[in-house]
């Protein structure tokens, strides 16, 4: 095969890829690699486009994604290393080999941690090349397989959305009304087995809106629409502000609810209306479980470089077996399952403290209470 010119190389580039045929990109400024290797790669199925240089290897990219690339570390003009950080932008997926000489190891260690797949010692023989460029396209098409699975997970998480937020929540709350107003309106003239049934009905409804609620408020935080603002937020406002709607959930037992404040002012960074959702859906667990006389304390601590939400109650415990999937979706354990909820609180508790870059934990023994501790990031003083 001759060595390939430069006008060889604007060919390659513009040459169609072919339907079904894997292609393999190649950057070096050594003609003898731009020669042997596509020679090698071609007798195993590969489409091959080859550079001397990674400005035009990015060029060709944005033209036609390629499944393998063949890097050179070493180049004059733009090393394999930036190459293959801009080529990561231009295709996420991109699934790189690095050639390296032998003296120049450590350095394709770092390419890799950088995004490389594999690396090849020069000088390597064809069957060394063949065999790390099988295992490339494996990658590269596990890798779309994942990317393409969660695309449609993603998809049909918004199609969901979409329904529960417009064809879903609007019966069931019209029917709420409807069953409270006819025990406002009614309830005088209505038998009370029939009552009965109309406020079994109700609950329901409103168990129904909680879980929609619920999981929508989930499904936001999971896809990334949870904006975590990064500012420097007063906790015990934010906390009295929780406490506050927490009080107004009309299911919960004759509990008392009480703030300590370790040190006042403390501080804390992210958002909000976030670590609110957070703290009231903490709250509201932590009331769920407390039996009738029982207590529910919120206590703001400084750990550190950490600023500590805790809340205690003093109800029946969770099993030791049940606390590491508490924060799992839908989980409910033995207790739970004899109490209003829809196993979705503490889920939303875990993600909006992973989106904060917090730490969420738990502490319980059965018979003697339970807390939870999420460590969020000092805010400054002001």
């Amino acid at each position: 095969m001759p060595t390939p010119g430069r006008a060889d190389h604007q060919q390659a580039e513009q040459a169609p890829p072919v339907p079904g045929r894997p292609v393999a990109l190649i950057v070096d400024d050594d003609k003898a690699m731009l020669e042997s290797c596509p020679q090698v790669l071609q007798r195993e199925g590969f489409q091959v486009v080859s550079f001397p240089d990674g400005e035009s290897a990015l060029k060709g990219m944005r033209r036609e994604k390629p499944d393998v690339l063949i890097v050179d570390l070493k180049m004059p003009g733009m090393c394999g290393e930036e190459f293959l950080r801009r080529a990561k932008q231009l295709d996420p997926e991109a699934v790189a080999v690095v050639v390296t000489g032998y003296p120049e190891l450590s350095s394709a260690v770092e390419v890799m941690k950088a995004g490389a797949h594999d690396f090849l010692p020069k000088p390597f023989g064809a069957e060394e090349l063949r065999v790390i460029a099988r295992r490339a396209l494996q990658k590269r098409r596990l890798a779309l397989a994942v990317a393409a699975g969660e695309r449609e997970k993603k998809l049909m998480r918004d199609n969901f959305v979409a329904m529960v937020s417009h064809q879903l929540k609007s019966p069931a709350a019209c029917v709420k009304e409807c069953l409270d107003a006819a025990r406002g309106s009614f309830g005088g003239r209505i038998p009370e087995g029939c009552l009965e049934l109309l406020d079994r009905a109700a609950a329901r409804a409103q168990l129904l809106l909680d879980l929609m609620d619920d999981w929508l408020t989930l499904a936001r935080v999971e896809s990334g629409g949870l904006s975590v603002a990064e500012v420097s937020l007063d906790l015990e406002a934010v906390a009295r502000d929780a406490m506050e709607a927490a009080r107004e959930a009309p299911h919960h037992n004759d509990v008392s609810l009480a703030l300590e404040c370790e040190r006042p002012g403390l501080r804390a960074r992210g958002d909000a209306d976030a670590l609110r959702e957070l703290m009231v859906n903490l709250i509201d667990n932590a009331m769920r479980y407390t039996p009738d006389g029982g207590s529910v304390t919120v206590r703001l601590e400084a750990q550190g470089e950490s600023a500590v939400i805790a809340v205690a109650d003093d109800g029946p415990g969770i099993p030791p077996e049940e606390q590491s999937v508490i924060f799992e979706p839908f989980f409910r354990g033995d207790s739970a399952k004899k109490r209003h909820g829809t196993g979705l609180g503490l889920a939303i508790v875990k993600q909006i403290a992973v989106a904060h870059g917090a730490r969420v934990c738990v502490e319980s023994e059965l018979g003697k209470g339970t807390v939870f501790r999420v460590h969020l990031p000092r805010g400054e003083s002001l």
